[in-house]
């Protein structure tokens, strides 16, 4: 079963590359990117849209990072909560039995 993953996985990034590459070799005319403050030099149209595509992963690569950090430190707090409540819930149920 691994095998297969892991030859879907492979078969899937072939295609990624080669539908990639269709893409840059039929978008080639250039355009020139106005960003307001800054005039970027012409480019072929594949290679800004594949740039906004890479800086759109990072984003929401480091979105989903800091979330992920911020859910665990969640967590953590709260599973020392739980252990300082157990902890006092112990305490008082074993002055109760003497």
């Amino acid at each position: 079963m691994r095998w297969l993953r892991q030859g879907l996985t492979l078969l899937l990034a072939v295609g990624a590359v080669a539908a990639g590459g269709l893409f840059s070799l039929q978008n080639t005319e250039e355009i020139p990117v106005d960003l307001i403050l800054v005039k970027l030099p012409a480019q072929p149209v594949a290679i800004w849209i594949l740039a906004a595509l890479a800086v759109g992963v990072v984003i929401g690569l480091g979105t989903g990072s800091l979330l992920a950090l911020r859910r665990s430190a969640t967590i953590r707090r709260l599973r020392k909560q739980r252990d300082r409540l157990l902890a006092a819930a112990e305490k008082g149920s074993g002055l109760d039995s003497q």
